[in-house]
């Protein structure tokens, strides 16, 4: 055979190999290529499929303050809307004493608008699991994993608690990221099988010997979570939380049909909707008369550790300011204020480029930020202002 013809061979398997590699994940490559990017991710996402329901409607009312009753000052409310604006915000609500005091959407957008405001979600696995303990379907977060995650029993990860997956203390290595394909961290978000691609994640450093922002952990909550349970993890949140809660529309992504939910990040529903979330949080997990989340849980989901003071489950303390990471790269965003907080109670779940569910407890204020990716916003020209503003 003469080397043209070689060549000619190897060159038709190379092809069929590719072809073939192409068939077997193309969901994964359909999303690769369809994906809006940055400028459009945040509320264009009717490119992604199969995805889950789970509620539908506006959800339960939220009272409005009327101008003449509203309990901060028009003029703090003008010059954080009008920052909020300045930043491309799709969506800002501020609400103080469980009343909405302003209310902004950009053209194109209002109540029904439904948003992906990216790692807020992790937030969200993190009532989810609070409301499995309360439930009993999980006795203790000090159980290690490996009691529902049998793929580790015959290694050093059978050590790994379930609080340590919560507050990211796990010891898993990072897998990376990079808009590539080739990517294992940029899979997490667009590719399947990703349980299994999680729970083959080797270990790094001995379980909670060092706090590391790891996408890995919150994937593997969700396979912990579905196994406790025996629920899909959108049927558990809508029977256990949403409904409970009165929350209207919302929707997650799945893997694959009958697959699972992505945890890390991509929720969508209505700024409202994590109102809602904020203020059952101030009002100690009640909703009317109804206890949805326990006292214990938002006090356990709300306190650091000693590795990362400043971070919960799966949510951020700020005293008297925000985390700063050194990394700035799209994985893990920077959290920039020009000033300390005027206040050490700032809890908030945070989404890549100022996605917000901003809360502070003893002020009984609340604060919704959805918006363009923009890594230059400052929480700190949101609360100061805000707190000042309140009324005696």
């Amino acid at each position: 055979m003469t080397w043209q013809r070689k060549a000619v061979v190897w060159l038709g398997a190379a092809m069929v190999l590719a072809a073939g590699y192409l068939a077997y994940d193309w969901r994964f490559w359909v999303r690769h290529f369809q994906s809006p990017g940055d400028d459009r991710i945040i509320f264009d996402f009717d490119w992604y499929e199969p995805k889950a329901r789970i509620g539908e409607g506006p959800g339960r009312d939220i009272p409005v303050a009327p101008e003449a009753e509203r309990s901060i000052a028009q003029a703090a409310l003008d010059q954080v809307v009008a920052y909020a604006r300045s930043l491309d915000s799709y969506a800002f609500i501020i609400a103080h004493n469980g009343k909405i005091q302003a209310e902004y959407y950009k053209e194109g957008f209002g109540l029904d608008s439904m948003f992906d405001t990216q790692s807020m979600h992790k937030g969200l696995l993190s009532i989810a699991f609070g409301v499995a303990v309360d439930k009993g379907f999980i006795t203790s977060i000090d159980t290690p994993a490996v009691k529902y995650l049998p793929e580790w029993q015959n290694d050093e990860r059978r050590a790994i608690t379930i609080r340590q997956l919560l507050a990211n203390t796990s010891g898993l290595a990072d897998p990376g990221f990079a808009e590539t394909p080739w990517s294992p961290g940029y899979r997490l978000f667009v590719g399947t099988e990703i349980d299994r691609m999680v729970l083959g994640v080797p270990l790094a450093d001995p379980p909670g010997t060092k706090y590391l922002f790891n996408h890995v952990n919150s994937q593997i909550l969700h396979a912990v979570l579905t196994r406790a349970t025996g629920m899909t993890y959108a049927d558990f949140l809508k029977k256990y939380f949403w409904e409970p809660l009165g929350n209207g529309a919302a929707q997650l992504r799945l893997d694959e049909p009958g697959g699972n939910a992505r945890t890390v990040c991509c929720f969508q529903t209505t700024p409202r909707s994590w109102l809602r979330i904020a203020q059952m949080v101030i009002d100690g997990g009640k909703v009317g008369d109804v206890q949805v989340l326990s006292q214990a849980w938002i006090q356990n989901m709300t306190t650091g550790t000693a590795l990362n003071p400043k971070f919960g489950f799966h949510m951020h303390l700020a005293r008297p300011d925000p985390p700063q990471r050194a990394n700035v790269s799209d994985r893990v965003q920077p959290t920039k204020a020009s000033e300390p907080f005027a206040d050490d109670d700032v809890r908030y779940l945070e989404g890549r480029g100022g996605q917000r569910t901003l809360w502070i407890g003893s002020k009984n204020l609340a604060v919704i930020r959805v918006g363009k990716i923009n890594f230059a916003w400052d929480d700190a020209k949101v609360i100061n202002p805000l707190i000042a503003g309140i009324k005696n």
